[in-house]
């Protein structure tokens, strides 16, 4: 199931873009990591060739990215910050929550904002909310923006999830 969420999380991170200043506060404090890419990485990405290998498949899907931040504590305090800043995020940006997965102390909320092109998606949102077996409590944002093609990401999902069995 791990594997799952973590395939998950590395497949949602390829799409969002809601929010960029609540989430940014984030980079300054010590008890959060933090991995932005910028639209001019995702730009560089643009000019390498489309693939049609299965390998090429998620770099291709990448290419449509404006941005990617990813937000990692294990400060409970500051966990509790950042899902309030996702329930902002979610309100303001009217986004609909795609999925949610439970595994024992794990939580996974995934949520996007729709476009005119029903294949589209411009932002996803994701938070993972995991509790170890003390009281320490692991947050992770990941907040994507771009043109998704959510026909590419239900190909990729549906390869990988065939290669946990």
């Amino acid at each position: 199931m791990k594997k799952v969420i973590l395939l998950l999380a590395f497949l949602v991170t390829t799409t969002v873009s809601f929010g960029q200043s609540l989430f940014d506060k984030l980079e300054d404090l010590d008890e959060v990591s933090s991995v932005v890419v910028t639209k001019d990485m995702f730009e560089l990405l643009k000019k390498f060739p489309d693939s049609k290998s299965d390998d090429m498949e998620v770099f291709n899907t990448m290419k449509g990215l404006n941005e990617l931040k990813l937000f990692s504590t294990d400060d409970s305090q500051v966990a509790s910050q950042m899902e309030g800043m996702v329930n902002s995020a979610i309100k303001n940006s009217n986004l609909t929550q795609l999925m949610r997965v439970k595994d024992k102390d794990s939580r996974v909320k995934i949520y996007v904002k729709a476009t005119k092109n029903k294949d589209l998606v411009s932002e996803v949102l994701m938070f993972v909310k995991n509790k170890d077996k003390g009281s320490k409590m692991e947050s992770v944002i990941v907040s994507l923006t771009g043109e998704i093609d959510v026909n590419k990401l239900s190909k990729i999902a549906h390869k990988y999830s065939d290669k946990e069995k």
